[in-house]
């Protein structure tokens, strides 16, 4: 007998399938756009990730922590003046539409190509410890790429988590 968590992650992937799944429809993205949400009134720095291997590990990460996190009520994450999160894209122009943002444990995603009727069913946001990893990956690779000041980086690790 399947776990409760784990027939929920088969039938939530089964019915919505990953966002970027590769599919004849929809292809995996060839390059993922990372922008890291620490300015307001200013343009956000952003990294643009080709690695094949890499976008596949996060569009799984993502995929899996969006299926087996518990639901929030509120689709809006947390805001504070300063770090607001990460948002993570597929670059393709003809791709899903799909934007993930992540901030401490919490993860939304959202259909931005969903018509206005749909728009509600369209946002997605759960809470899972996951997404606190996967905001830790990030971040380290916006401080491996150096696109984050020190200052910037350690008010985001400050909030991370939370």
């Amino acid at each position: 007998m399947m776990k409760a968590w784990t027939l929920r992650a088969f039938l939530l992937l089964s019915l919505t399938g990953s966002a970027w799944a590769q599919t004849p429809e929809a292809p995996a993205p060839s390059a993922l756009r990372v922008t890291y949400l620490v300015y307001s009134g200013r343009p956000n720095p952003t990294i643009t990730i080709t690695d094949a291997k890499t976008i596949r590990s996060l569009q799984s990460q993502l995929s899996g922590a969006l299926a087996t996190g518990a639901g929030v009520r509120s689709t809006e994450l947390p805001s504070v003046l300063g770090y607001n999160g990460i948002r993570v894209e597929a670059v393709d122009p003809a791709g899903t539409g799909i934007e993930y943002t992540v901030k401490g444990r919490f993860l939304r995603s959202e259909n931005r190509k969903a018509s206005a009727q749909a728009k509600a069913s369209a946002v997605t946001a759960t809470a899972s410890t996951s997404a606190s990893q996967i905001e830790a990956q990030l971040l380290k690779l916006a401080e491996n790429r150096g696109v984050l000041s020190a200052s910037a980086l350690a008010t985001a690790r400050k909030s991370a988590g939370k």
